[in-house]
């Protein structure tokens, strides 16, 4: 499709394989910025996306160009190719609220039961507030709300939690309204053409530790469809980091001084070393993780911008279908 005179891109394989994608990874890896960049993928392609942040992080509607995430839905960017990018939070009390509205429970009934709170029929049911915000995302999906849902899930020690609830609360609660909810959610989680969770991860030794765990926890006990993994903020391999700095001057007839070779040497070598470390960390995820896999790069700024969000967006684009060689 043409619009403007442009050409719409291609949507990546991935990015059509199922109608909800979660996007989970450990504490400060950028796991909600990748899942920024996706639905900025998505909307390229022409889709309709709409991100759901889960801990409701005000910052991604700035990222995307739109005002701090709330409750209530706004759309946050819309390309040119048609497609746009809508955002919203799923509070577990609001999810609790349209729970009793889908079940037909009265206005009377209804302030009755929110009286109680849900803090307290949470207490008594182990994922309760997991499992109202699933199924708010499970009826989203069921409607059509959008062509793609892109949920930016709890960090990594919370995120087999949260997606595990449906789970937890088949164990203890008999066949009723509240049961069927939870097989509704196990359903749809379990359903690789309406969902895959993308892990995402830094090419470091603790955020590998944990992908490889939450991938055991997601894609082999709860059996979600694995999306590529993605390795997050990974320096590019430059040639010449191995050439002396002397040599390296001498062929661009440039004179250094001692303190300046000095200090491209200490450059050099930090360079080295951290490239090295990161080679060290894809092969562990080679070897425990076999999923194609799109690396992204590290962007040497404090805080991210739309246009870096764009940056990002163009590396899962490109990378999207393949395994990186990360030697190139």
């Amino acid at each position: 499709m043409k619009t403007d005179g442009r050409q719409t891109p291609a949507a990546p394989e991935w990015l059509g394989t199922s109608r909800v994608l979660v996007v989970a990874g450990k504490g400060g890896v950028g796991s909600s910025t990748v899942a920024a960049a996706a639905a900025v993928v998505a909307a390229r392609a022409g889709r309709d996306a709409l991100l759901v942040s889960v801990d409701g992080k005000p910052g991604l509607g700035p990222l995307l160009g739109g005002a701090p995430l709330t409750a209530a839905e706004q759309t946050l960017r819309r390309d040119p190719s048609g497609g746009r990018v809508r955002g919203r939070t799923i509070p577990p009390q609001q999810a609790f609220r349209d729970y009793l509205d889908l079940r037909g429970v009265g206005a009377l009934m209804r302030r009755a039961v929110q009286a109680v709170s849900l803090d307290l029929v949470a207490a008594s049911t182990p994922g309760l507030e997991h499992l109202m915000v699933l199924a708010k995302i499970k009826e989203l999906e069921r409607e059509g709300a959008a062509e793609l849902i892109v949920v930016d899930a709890p960090p990594a020690g919370h995120a087999a939690a949260f997606l595990g609830s449906a789970r937890a609360t088949q164990e203890v609660v008999t066949p009723g309204p509240l049961r069927t909810q939870a097989d509704e959610v196990d359903e749809m989680l379990s359903d690789a053409a309406r969902t895959q969770a993308m892990i995402v991860t830094l090419a470091e030794e603790t955020p590998v530790n944990e992908a490889i765990e939450l991938s055991h926890d997601l894609h082999g006990e709860l059996g979600l469809a694995p999306a590529p993994l993605i390795v997050n903020g990974c320096w590019p391999h430059r040639r010449g980091l191995d050439t002396p700095t002397t040599t390296a001057a001498r062929e661009i007839d440039v004179k250094l001084t001692r303190k300046q070779s000095s200090a491209l040497v200490a450059s050099s070598r930090f360079g080295a070393a951290r490239l090295a470390l990161h080679d060290e960390q894809l092969e562990r995820l080679d070897d425990a993780l076999p999923l194609p896999r799109i690396v992204l790069p590290r962007l040497p700024t404090p805080r991210l911008s739309p246009a870096d969000l764009d940056v990002l967006a163009n590396a899962l684009q490109d990378g999207a279908d393949r395994v990186p060689d990360r030697r190139s």
